[in-house]
């Protein structure tokens, strides 16, 4: 674990710290998020911590669908950390070789859905049933092969079929 970046406020003090490590090594950090458990088993996990070390928001990549999970704490939203960590995030995915990133988003979150198509995302299907957008980040070739390849399977299959798999892989990753 390391402190890869500080950003400072106003009067010179740090604001927030970037750490970038794993779940094992930063779960603690984030255990009282109500998506703990997802980071704690994220693969790769970038951690914002303000001024006194306390956990302001988290973005991991975790499973074998490399499934990114990102929250941001209530009262720090609106101020773009949010897009920080997705950005250093989605970096370190790169450096580590990932082909894509995978993500659902509610269909009703406007902010996080334009957020995440700003930073490469792009729609794979509408599961009208959980209302749920399933995204995918092609980082390379083969992830746009991925990409184009999930694409055409989610046309060809049923969207309850579709919202049937996705709750069981979700189950199964946590």
């Amino acid at each position: 674990m390391m402190a890869d970046r500080v950003t400072y406020g106003l009067f010179g003090e740090p604001r927030v710290k970037l750490l970038s490590g794993d779940g094992r090594q930063l779960g603690k950090r984030v255990q009282e998020f109500p998506l703990a458990s997802e980071l704690a088993s994220a693969g790769l996990l970038v951690v914002l911590v303000d001024s006194d070390s306390n956990a302001v928001a988290a973005c991991g990549i975790r499973s074998l669908f490399n499934v990114l999970v990102l929250y941001v704490q209530e009262s720090y939203r609106g101020r773009g950390l949010g897009t920080e960590v997705l950005v250093k995030t989605l970096d370190a995915a790169r450096k580590h070789g990932l082909n894509f990133v995978t993500l659902s988003v509610s269909s009703d979150n406007v902010a996080a859905y334009r957020i995440y198509s700003t930073q490469g995302f792009r729609e794979l299907v509408h599961l009208r049933k959980p209302d749920l957008i399933l995204m995918i980040n092609p980082l390379n070739r083969k992830g746009w092969v991925v990409y184009e390849f999930l694409k055409g399977l989610c046309a060809l299959l049923p969207n309850s079929f579709l919202a049937s798999v996705h709750g069981w892989l979700y189950e199964r990753t946590v």
